[in-house]
């Protein structure tokens, strides 16, 4: 062990190469082995001790066991010194392992450590890239003297085939450490020494030869070519321009026709002019070639000092022209000078020239050469001017440092090359320097340096063979090469070019896999290329990706001859290529790769290979028998093609070759017997056939191999017989031989060997770096220093020493490093103060600290976790250096920490209370930290989900967080749940709960429920932002949720009543408890949305999650919508809080605006479009404003036509109805909009909507009052008031009116009432009694200005006293019967039956008299067997003769049809019993009258108890109450039905075509006078009535009570006022379902049949139905009586030429009987809905209402943190896309008129400005804020 120890000091570990590419994952992998090993001894040392302490005879002495386990601990902190980089992330969990002796052994390693000094800089991401840069320097070391000891010891070792290589290495590190000077100095220096004579310098290929040429070509090409370009071109132009030109003197080689002399003169032009172009281009030549020459020339002159200086500067021009000038004009195509290749011609004349200008450089003339020595004269001439150029060019000059061309270290094809070249030639480096004179005073450290950094870095990559081909060549040739290659086969390498796959990180990987490569060269001299089968993993790795690669790095050898190695070692089926892949290969690799291929050696085929070959045998069947493979069965053999040094397989697959124990003449059973080898190795066991089996047409041997991890068993079944289990394999192997059992036991041995090697459990420790290490280091020493176990707490005391002295941490001398200290226990004191004075002194540590604690923590017992918050705590402040850090790395650091404390935090169950104290509390504390803490738990608790544990545990840990800071917290809580509500009004969604950022709003809803106890939620300095929150989220969500809202306003109002910052007086206290009482009791639970729920609190508290269950946040049901009016009362109940708060507590909080600030929140949703919180927003508005300008009230109205527009969102029309109405009141008493509410009212009263009617009718009550309040009324009749109103608008409103069968020119107060009868009808009752309030305000109203009792009977009033008549004892004992019914019944009917009995009678008597020019229509049942049916009852009678009636005079006769059974505005509203008829086929009008109802004929009929009818109805209504918002719904799919062409007609029209267009019936002549006192009737449609004044009579005095009729002809003398009041009476009773009210009616009805006989007819068929009814199922005697008046006055009365419903039509009140039914979903709501826009725009622009746009400032204060983002114009904008309608939509022709009656809008709301849009507003700077609440 201690020569274990000794030679792993300062060894660092060599993996053989990896199959999986990454050489860190090897290394890493071989020190987790070594690791292992050595930490399984020090268990046996440990279990020896234990058992030589029990059994004192053991023979191993103690003092032996503690020197093993000390050596150990020396080799393991050998092991990781040496290997920091890859050992420290495995070895760092010792530090925690379970075992205190196994700790303390680490903590002593890691001392050791810090002690040796390691650097731990290698554990850096760039230590590879450090490590090359310090080998660079090593190679680029200059010694004292100025020598290069390492470059130069390369360069004298390095073989001749590599010089160019390392020349070009030399050059581009060197200058790019800009010690090119120096290198060319001693390279130029040994290659002068060397010399004999100055003649022969540089003519060899020698280094400094190879050298120089490199830097002439890299640094001097760009001069040539701008120098000699043009002159060489030139020589072309003459060329093609003059045929004949030739340059050649030789007379041997002249062709015919030539002229020596002229060619010559030629020679001697060209030659003058480049040369002369040469020596004046001195100012030109590279600054780098001058530095070159310069060195050159002082070398030479101090080697040859004797010469003369003429003769060094000869050395020089001969350098420059023969290694620079002169080969690139010979070659200028190929030196890259010109584009296009020389003629021959021209090649010869440079040539000639070259050989001129070489000796001028060289100072000779020419004497050998006869045909040259004509020039022997040019050269004389030119000597000294070549002699000035080469002076000028190499005198001394200042070098500017461009670094232009400078490549650096970083080009890595450098860097490698050079580290490839040192690993080859290390040997031979150290032996020269060794033995070298010369550099034994530099010694041997920079080459021990130089060992260990190429120890560190391994063995170089494969590199391919660039050294034969310089740079340019490469690039020509490629160029040249592709430009000509066939690319039809490589399609393929185009489609991946062109999508950069070579860039991609995927293609990266598969590169570093070296699954292809090239390496060496084969004794041919042919590039070698080896394909790993192994490393290509089926489904891994990207097939096309594998083939690109393959033809990247085969595309430089394309043209000439390879050769390919393929190593099918332990091949498989997971590296097989699948079919399809494999036929791809044939088809994308080129013919040319084909063609050149040489051989291909098969090494290792197996068995498995064999059988892929027999399955593809159609794909492969070319290769068959193909001489080019070579199959190699054993390494030898491969030697024969490629020579050892070259051979470049994988190590794994070489090492499969040492150690062997072989055992031949084995035999492998199966179904076929074989004859084989079987070879047990280090790491495998190869089973060799000794039999040649067929590959692919060869005979070969196979070779199969399973490595030590594969052996499941062995097993030995006799002497010679054992089987091996190998997994993947189908079954096991069996083999006889005679030494099995030596056999067995080594197989056993290799896989005992393999486990020992694998740690039990792989526990990696995340990646180090350098500057993690103290940190790392540092919870592991103060963890374990308080630990129970006394040697651990000693070496845990000596590491921190190691540690802050390593580190140089600033502990200020607290700490000395001693043996044997006695260290109690219990010192968490200590290691706390410790703690606390390194959090304050190296607070650049905390980040990696707190990582490793946190590490740590989960590793730890529950002592040591108490200790380990103890000592965290300290460290937490430090967090904020780096949140505030501008560096992302470093606020992600701590993002991560603190995700990674609020795991601990979930997962820790047992500390739970202690983190929360621990941790949360101080991380509170720190203001800077609380945004990042707060992202990190809402990102957590999203993650999980509303309701879920870890959400749960978020919300309760900010309480823990709050603790320490409730303002800041509180504030930064409110404020982000106020940003994300604000949020969702930039992409806004039908509901809160179907947004996007629904879980963060609910999640911070809980975090806000849990903060509300105890004051944490600062409610003083808060409340409006609370309330606020409060009424957006009130009901949304699910249970719990909705239960949480409830809690919160109970906690608010507790912490309220105990906040100390408030002081209340004892009125004040008693206010706030008994609200507290108050939103506790069931009607509030309703009002919260949590009815069924026994206690909120509970509720709020119960979770019912599930993981994956998403129903926990879906929002309710449509029924548990909440209704505006819920909104309303918490509203109210909440100002009243606040209300309270203000008066109470405005002295003790200076400033206090919480009701404005409130009321600007609110505001800022109001004016937004936000279809989930806009509606609610208008009704907080409007509950809270204290007041209110025109301008706001013009908003609203702008907002509601554009909802109006769509007419979708109901709720947000009925919310902003709603407002208008809170804030009426509120408006200046001079403002005109008070007139413009009542016609707002009156149009959302047509809309047919039973939530909107409702509305509509507090809106027109709270206008009434309004008015009444502010004086208006006082004087005037609200009728002339109101119409001159709407007098501008009269056009939009005609149409209104016209739509609606309700004239308000025609008669105002009828139409009124007409809008108000339906509010009979509304199931709330609440908006039945608002009803008859506002009819009672409508008749004092009315009554006021004409002086009278409010009672009297007048045209003016009678609209409202007949409406009234029926639900008021005070308007029914004032307004008296002139004639009880009494006295036209016949008194002697003792019962009903009877009664119908003469009834019947009568009526079949006088069914045709008075009915002239009509056919008898009495319906006659007949039974089967053709008599009379005996139970002809009266309602048949009656209903036939009032058909027939109806026929006559084309009215609507369908009204009689009752047996349809839903009941339309036609058909009458009470329930009816349908009975089966015999219908007559005879005209349609006797067949209408035949399909009315007939009792059963046995025993007369079946009647329904009224009681019975009452209950039934009680529960229609109650139905229909809760289903009020499908019905809005199903108005809404209605609208968007509905037919978008606009015909304005009333409904009347619908019955005259039913009754008429068919039969060919003729509209009603205009009826006749009658010779009654009524004669005033005006002709319709020819006079404008006036129903303000009574014609015929003169004005009345006061009347008495018993004079004051309700139907008083003297009084009522106008026949169209007659005709209105009985058709309310009539619509009333038609439409009532309350027995008391119909007979009521009734009564009323009987006497106006006697007083207005005439005018009767016109409501009869209204009534038709309703009197069948009565008659078959009524038991009220009065009622009966009131019936059978009226039947005889109106058979009395009957004349062809009465009016009927069509009257009313003509007098502008078709709609009156219709409108007042109940609600129906009628597609005509949407036609309504457009006029009143269209009336809206109107009112905007043509009354030009009062107010300008509003100005929303940011509510917010600037603590909250909120900037504005208001979208105000989308609020109009973007109600309904269905809707929109830009400017350019509208006729903008205010003065235009429609003449068709096509719909002109006047001047939309849209264009009212060409700056503004409607509904956007002018916005202030959003960044305006309101000053900060503190």
């Amino acid at each position: 062990m201690e020569a274990v120890a000794a030679l792993l000091a300062g060894l660092p570990l060599q993996p053989e190469e990896s199959d999986r590419g990454d050489l860190m994952e090897a290394k890493s992998q071989l020190f987790l082995k070594y690791l292992t090993l050595f930490m399984n001894l020090l268990n046996d040392c440990s279990e020896e001790e234990q058992d030589k302490a029990m059994d004192p005879n053991r023979k191993r002495s103690t003092s032996n066991l503690s020197a093993l386990r000390n050596c150990t601990v020396q080799a393991m902190s050998n092991l990781l010194n040496a290997n920091i980089d890859s050992g420290l992330m495995h070895s760092i969990a010792l530090g925690y392992h379970k075992d205190p002796q196994t700790r303390a052994a680490f903590m002593e390693v890691l001392t050791k450590i810090l002690q040796q000094g390691t650097e731990f800089e290698t554990l850096a991401e760039t230590a590879l890239a450090d490590r090359f840069e310090r080998l660079v320097e090593l190679v680029t070391m200059i010694g004292d003297k100025g020598e290069l000891p390492i470059a130069m010891a390369l360069a004298t070792v390095v073989p001749t085939s590599q010089m160019d290589e390392l020349a070009r290495v030399f050059v581009n590190l060197f200058d790019a450490k800009h010690l090119l000077y120096q290198l060319l100095w001693n390279m130029f220096s040994k290659e002068v020494e060397i010399a004999d004579c100055m003649q022969t310098l540089f003519r060899g290929n020698s280094l400094a030869s190879k050298i120089m040429a490199y830097c002439f070509r890299f640094y001097g090409l760009g001069y040539l070519r701008e120098l000699l370009n043009p002159l060489i071109m030139e020589m072309f132009q003459k060329e093609h321009s003059c045929q004949q030109i030739s340059f050649e003197v030789d007379p041997a080689r002249l062709e015919a026709g030539e002229n020596i002399e002229e060619n010559k003169k030629n020679l001697t032009i060209i030659t003058q002019k480049v040369f002369n172009a040469i020596v004046g281009s001195a100012h030109k030549f590279p600054s780098k070639l001058r530095s070159m020459c310069h060195c050159l020339f002082h070398v030479v002159n101090q080697r040859f000092q004797q010469s003369t200086g003429e003769a060094v500067w000869t050395v020089i021009g001969t350098v420059i022209f023969l290694r620079f000038i002169n080969p690139a004009i010979v070659s200028p195509y190929e030196s890259g000078i010109i584009d296009v290749e020389a003629t021959p011609k021209i090649k010869r004349g440079l040539t000639l020239m070259c050989k001129i200008m070489q000796n001028i450089a060289n100072h000779l003339l020419f004497t050998k050469e006869n045909h040259m020595r004509g020039f022997n004269d040019i050269l004389k001439a030119n000597f000294e001017a070549g002699r000035r150029f080469f002076t000028e060019i190499a005198s001394d000059v200042d070098i500017p440092d461009t670094g232009n061309h400078s490549l650096s270290f970083i080009n890595d094809a450098n860097v490698l090359a050079l580290h490839r070249l040192l690993w080859n030639n290390q040997e031979k480096i150290g032996d020269y320097l060794s033995s070298s004179r010369d550099h034994k005073a530099v010694g041997r450290r920079p080459f021990d340096k130089m060992a260990t950094l190429l120890a560190y870095l391994g063995p170089p990559e494969h590199r391919p063979l660039d050294s034969q081909l310089s740079m340019t060549k490469i690039h020509l040739l490629a160029d040249s090469r592709w430009s000509s290659m066939d690319m039809t086969s490589t399609k393929f390498e185009e489609i991946m070019s062109k999508h950069n796959m070579h860039e991609k990180d995927e293609f990266k990987s598969l590169k570093n896999l070296h699954i292809f490569y090239q390496a060496g060269t084969s004794r041919a001299g042919n590039p070698v290329f080896y394909y790993i089968a192994r490393r290509y993993k089926v489904g891994e790795i990207n097939g096309d990706l594998l083939i690109y690669h393959v033809l990247l790095t085969l595309k430089p050898y394309y043209n000439k001859p390879f050769e390919l190695a393929i190593d099918f070692t332990h091949t498989c089926a997971e590296n097989r290529f699948r079919t399809d892949f494999l036929s791809k290969w044939f088809v994308v690799m080129p013919e040319v790769v084909y063609q050149n291929i040489v051989a291909t050696y098969i090494y290792n085929c197996n068995s498995w290979v064999r059988e892929y070959t027999k399955f593809h045998d159609r794909i492969l069947t070319p290769l068959k028998g193909n001489r080019k493979l070579v199959f190699i069965d054993h390494p030898a053999r491969l030697n024969e093609y490629i020579d050892v040094d070259h051979q470049k397989l994988p190590g794994s697959t070489v090492a499969l070759e040492e150690d062997l124990k072989i055992s031949n003449n084995a035999l492998k059973l199966s179904h076929k017997d074989t004859k084989v080898t079987i070879k047990v190795g280090p790491n495998a066991i190869q089973i060799t056939s000794a039999e040649k089996s067929k590959v692919l047409g060869h005979q070969v041997l196979l070779n199969d191999v399973y490595y030590a991890s594969e052996i499941e068993e062995v097993c030995l079944v006799d002497d010679n017989q054992f089987t091996l289990t190998i997994s993947n394999e189908t079954g096991p192997l069996s083999f006889i031989h005679n030494d099995c059992d030596n056999i067995v036991h080594d197989i056993i041995h290799i896989r005992t060997r393999w486990e020992l090697s694998q740690p039990d459990t792989v526990t990696v420790h995340t990646k180090i770096r350098p500057k993690d290490v103290p940190g790392t280091l540092l919870n592991v020493a103060l963890l374990n220093l308080g630990s129970s176990d006394p040697s651990l707490r000693s070496a845990a005391y000596n590491l921190l020493c190691a540690l802050t002295q390593t580190f140089d941490l600033k502990i200020e001398g607290q700490l000395l490093e001693t043996t044997g200290l006695c260290i109690p226990a219990n010192n968490t004191i200590f290691i706390k103060s410790i703690s606390e004075t390194l959090a304050a002194n190296e607070p650049h540590l905390t980040l990696e600290f707190l990582e490793e604690c946190i590490q740590g923590f989960g590793n730890s017992n529950i002592e040591l976790k108490h200790l380990c918050l103890e000592y965290i705590t300290p460290w937490l402040p430090n967090l904020t250096r780096f949140c505030r850090h501008t560096d992302e790395n470093k606020r992600q650091k701590v993002a991560l920490i603190l995700d990674k404390l609020i795991t601990m935090t979930i997962e820790e169950v047992e500390m739970y209370p202690s983190i929360q104290a621990k941790i949360w509390g101080n991380i509170g504390q720190v203001a800077d930290l609380l945004d990042m803490v707060l992202d990190s738990f809402i990102k957590r608790s999203v993650t999980g989900g509303l309701g879920s544990i870890q959400a749960e545990i978020m919300a309760d840990t900010a309480v823990a967080l709050t603790s320490a800071n409730v303002q800041l917290v509180s504030r930064k809580v409110i404020g982000r749940l106020c940003r994300l509500i604000d949020k969702t009004c930039t992409s806004p969604t039908p509901t809160l709960e179907q947004h996007l950022m629904w879980d963060d709003i609910a999640i911070l809803a809980r975090y806000l429920l849990m903060l509300s106890f105890n004051n944490s939620l600062d409610v003083a300095s808060h409340l409006p932002f609370l309330f606020h929150i409060v009424t957006l989220l009130v009901c949304t969500g699910p249970l719990s949720l909705r239960a949480s809202t409830h809690g919160l306003v109970i906690n608010i109002i507790h912490s309220l009543c105990t906040c100390s910052q408030l002081q209340f007086s004892e009125n004040t206290l008693k206010v706030l408890k008994m609200s507290l009482a108050e939103f506790s009791l069931p009607k509030f639970y309703q009002l919260f949305g949590i009815s069924k729920v026994k206690s909120a609190a509970v509720s709020a508290f119960r979770t019912s999650f599930r993981p994956g269950d998403r129903s926990f946040t879906m929002s309710p049901p449509e029924h548990e919508k909440m209704p505006l009016c819920s909104l309303e009362t918490i509203v109210d109940a909440l100002l009243e809080i606040m209300e309270c708060q203000f008066q109470a507590c405005n002295k003790d909080i200076r400033n206090c605006d919480w009701l404005q600030q409130w009321t600007d929140l609110s505001k800022r949703f109001a004016f937004q479009y936000n279809p989930a919180l806009q509606p609610r927003a208008i009704i907080v508005f409007g509950c809270i404003s204290k007041s209110v300008t025109d301008s706001e009230i013009k908003q609203m109205l702008k907002i509601l036509m554009k909802a109006l527009e769509s007419f979708q969102d109901l709720v947000l029309i009925e919310s902003i109805v709603m407002c208008l109405t809170r804030l009426q009141p509120m408006l200046r008493a001079d403002s005109p909009i008070h007139k413009f509410l009542f016609w707002v009212a009156i149009s959302v009263l047509q809309l047919d909507e039973v939530s909107l009617y409702a509305a509509g009718l507090s809106l027109l009550e709270q206008n009434l009052h309004t008015l009444d309040n502010i004086g208006i009324l006082e004087n005037d009749s609200l009728e002339r008031i109101m119409m001159e109103t709407r007098d501008p608008l009269q056009w939009h409103f005609k149409q209104l009116d016209h739509a609606m069968g309700l004239s308000f020119k025609a008669n105002f107060n009828f139409a009124l009432v007409g809008h108000l009868l339906k509010g009979f009808r509304h199931p709330i009752q609440t908006t039945v009694s608002r009803t008859i309030r506002v009819l009672h305000h409508l008749l004092a109203i009315t009554s006021k200005p004409l002086g009278r009792d409010k009672f009297e009977v007048n045209p003016q009033t009678v609209p409202y006293l007949a409406a009234l008549v029926s639900v008021s004892e005070e308007v029914r004992s004032r307004c008296h019967l002139k004639h009880r019914t009494s006295q036209y019944m016949m008194t002697d009917s003792p019962s009903s039956d009877s009664l119908s009995a003469e009834m019947s009678q009568t009526v079949s008597n006088t069914a045709n008299q008075g009915m002239t020019g009509a056919p008898s229509n009495v319906s006659v049942s007949t039974t089967s067997n053709g008599t009379m049916s005996s139970a002809t009852s009266i309602s048949q009678a009656h209903s036939s003769s009032s058909v027939s009636t109806a026929a006559s005079a084309s009215s609507g006769s369908s009204t009689s049809v009752a047996a349809t059974p839903p009941p339309t505005p036609a058909s009458p509203a009470a329930p009816q019993t349908p009975v089966p008829t015999t219908p007559t086929p005879t005209t349609p009008a006797s067949t209408a009258g035949s399909q009315s109802q007939s009792p059963p004929s046995s025993g007369g009929p079946i009647r329904q108890k009224s009681w019975e009818l009452l209950d039934q109805q009680a529960m229609t209504a109650a139905k229909k109450a809760t289903s009020v918002p499908h019905q809005i719904q199903n108005a809404a799919a209605n609208v968007a039905q509905s037919n978008s062409a606009k015909v304005w007609r009333s409904l009347d029209n619908e019955t005259n075509a039913a009754a008429g267009t068919g039969a060919g019936a003729v509209l009603p002549s205009r009826p006749p006078l009658f010779k009654t006192r009524s004669s005033s009737m005006p002709v319709p449609g020819t006079k404008k009535m006036d129903s303000g004044k009574s014609q015929s009579r003169p004005v009345r005095g006061s009347v008495s009570n018993e004079n004051n009729i309700l139907l008083d002809p003297e009084v009522l003398t106008d026949y169209p006022t007659q005709v209105l009041v009985l058709t309310v009476l009539a619509t009333l009773v038609r439409n009532t379902t309350d027995e008391n009210e119909a007979r009521i009616l009734y009564e009323y009805l009987a006497e106006a049949s006697v007083v207005f006989p005439k005018v009767f007819p016109v409501i009869h068929s209204l009534m038709d139905a309703k009197i069948n009814n009565v008659l078959n199922l009524c038991h009220d005697q009065a009622i009966l009586n009131a019936v059978q008046c009226i039947i005889q006055n109106m058979i009395a009365c009957e004349d062809a030429s009465q009016q009927q419903l069509s009257y009313l039509m003509s007098i502008g009140f078709g709609g009156l009987w219709r409108f007042a039914g109940t609600f129906t979903k009628s597609p005509q709501s949407s036609d309504t809905a457009e006029l009143f826009v269209n009336c809206l725009e109107a009112m905007m622009v043509e009354t030009c209402l009062p107010g300008d746009d509003l100005d929303i400032l940011n509510p917010y204060p600037s603590s909250l943190g909120i900037s504005s983002n208001l979208n105000l114009s989308s609020s109009m904008s973007s109600l309904s896309v269905g809707s929109m309608h830009s400017p350019t939509d509208k006729d903008n022709d205010k003065n235009g008129s429609g003449a068709n009656g096509a719909r002109i809008r006047h001047g939309s709301a849209n264009n009212v400005s060409s700056k503004n849009r409607a509904g956007s507003f002018k916005r202030k700077d959003s960044k305006k804020k309101i000053d900060s609440l503190d």
